[in-house]
C-alpha cells in the first residue's frame, strides 16, 4: 500500500516522506514502522505499517488539489457553531479527518468568520492548523518547500472571492455554450 519515497499525509501530523521501512523487537514481538520525514522540521514519525490505512493517505496531486482549493476556497461558507466549545469540536473533528477537502472547508469557514468578527485565540489556533495542514499538501503537490508553500496557499485564501467570481463566469459560459 506504501512505499518508500511516497508522499504521503497524516492525518494530524500532516504531510511528509516515507523514508523506510524499519522492523523493531518491542518485547518478544517484531513489528515494522514506516519512519516518515515530518515536512519542514527535523521530526521523524514511525507509524506502525498495520495501522498506515488509518493514519495516512497518499498526498494529492497537483491537479486534485488545486481542484479542491479553487472549488472549495470559492464556495459558499458552511455556518460555524456560535458556542465557542461547539465549534472547537466541530473544526477539530474535520481537521483530524485528514481530507483535504474538510481541511479547506475548515479554512473558508474560519476566514469567513473573521471577515465577520475577529477570531478568538483559539479559532486563531484552529485556522492556523488548517493552513499548515493545507500548506504542507501543496508543498509536496507542487514539490516546492514548505517555506513557501504556506504564502502560496494564504494568497488563494485572500483571492478566494475571486475564485468565487471565476467558478460563476465559467459556468456560465459552459451553459451559454451548451
Amino acid at each position: 500500500m506504501f512505499s518508500v519515497g511516497d508522499k504521503v499525509m497524516h492525518c494530524t501530523h500532516g504531510a511528509g516522506v516515507i523514508t523506510e521501512k524499519k522492523e523493531m523487537q518491542i518485547t518478544e514481538t517484531l513489528h515494522c514502522y514506516l519512519v516518515i520525514q515530518l515536512l519542514g522540521s527535523d521530526s521523524t514519525l514511525m507509524v506502525p505499517i498495520e495501522q498506515a490505512g488509518e493514519r495516512l493517505r497518499q498526498a494529492c496531486k497537483r491537479a486534485a488539489l488545486r481542484r479542491l482549493l479553487t472549488s472549495g476556497l470559492s464556495g459558499e461558507p458552511e455556518g460555524l457553531p456560535q458556542d465557542y466549545r461547539e465549534r472547537r469540536k466541530h473544526v477539530e473533528a474535520k481537521l483530524k479527518s485528514g481530507e483535504t477537502k474538510e481541511w479547506v472547508g475548515v479554512v473558508r469557514d474560519l476566514t469567513d468568520r473573521d471577515d465577520q468578527k475577529r477570531l478568538s485565540m483559539g479559532d486563531r489556533q484552529l485556522l492556523d492548523w488548517a493552513v499548515d495542514l493545507l500548506s504542507g499538501e501543496f508543498a509536496l503537490a507542487h514539490g516546492v518547500p514548505l517555506e513557501d508553500a504556506g504564502p502560496r496557499l494564504r494568497s488563494m485564501v485572500e483571492r478566494r472571492h475571486e475564485l468565487a467570481d471565476r467558478q460563476v463566469e465559467s459556468s456560465g459560459r459552459w451553459r451559454t455554450l451548451g
